[in-house]
């Protein structure tokens, strides 16, 4: 069983000259804050990239963390990152499982991932791939989202599929983090717990 809270104690990211104690809770968390507050950097903490020593972080063993980098050959297709990371989370019948959470959430009414995937990577927009790299990371079942700036790029449709993907799983009792420099009302809204790092 994963711990209800992700707890970081006295956690220093000596870059900022900061030393950083917080809970995330359960539910949407936004972690805010200016350019080079740390925001990102915390996030690979959380997320277990950068090494953790002294083991300031727990309550983080069931993640999926979406960064900003997306990495992937641009010869091969949508279907092979699908297939990529379902195979390296264990899981058989790729498409068919990625397509059960597009239809869980109507996304193939609003954008056609099934072109989208059959696209080469590298022939896909800044906006798609980011769109497709959010969705199928997203898919992965965990207690757990960790999402660094992932409205950027993406125009409005894929904006509102994302917040929905985003407030579904909060009011399932997982856990979401998120950062983001976009102008959002629901950022603000009353059940988001923010942290503010400036």
């Amino acid at each position: 069983m994963c711990a209800e809270n992700i707890f970081v104690d006295e956690l220093s990211i000596e870059p900022c000259h900061k030393t950083m104690t917080m809970t995330f809770q359960k539910g949407l968390n936004y972690l805010k804050g200016q350019n080079g507050s740390g925001k990102t950097m915390l996030l690979d903490y959380v997320a277990g990239i950068r090494n953790d020593q002294k083991q300031r972080i727990s309550g983080n063993e069931n993640i999926v963390y979406i960064n900003q980098n997306i990495f992937f050959a641009d010869r091969l297709t949508g279907t092979d990152f699908v297939k990529f990371v379902y195979r390296l989370d264990n899981k058989s019948r790729e498409r068919e499982k990625f397509f059960e959470f597009t239809e869980r959430f109507d996304i193939d009414k609003k954008v056609d991932v099934k072109t989208l995937m059959e696209k080469q990577w590298g022939l896909l927009s800044g906006g798609e791939r980011k769109y497709l790299y959010s969705m199928v990371l997203l898919s992965l079942d965990r207690e757990w989202y960790i999402l660094d700036e992932p409205f950027a790029y993406l125009d409005t449709e894929k904006k509102e599929i994302l917040w929905k993907v985003i407030e579904a799983f909060a009011s399932e009792g997982k856990g979401v983090i998120l950062t983001s420099h976009e102008e959002d009302s629901r950022i603000n809204g009353s059940d988001i717990h923010v942290i503010n790092l400036d």
